[in-house]
């Protein structure tokens, strides 16, 4: 039983990898940003 609950909180990993995909793209802003 133990080991069947460990499929779902690695499902629940993906989302938030995709999470951060976002805030990678906001960093690019500020460099620009920079830029000027």
């Amino acid at each position: 039983m133990p080991i069947p609950n460990y499929r779902f909180p690695i499902t629940n990993y993906r989302l938030p990898i995709t999470n951060y995909q976002l805030p990678i793209t906001n960093y690019q802003l500020p460099i620009t940003n920079y830029q000027i």
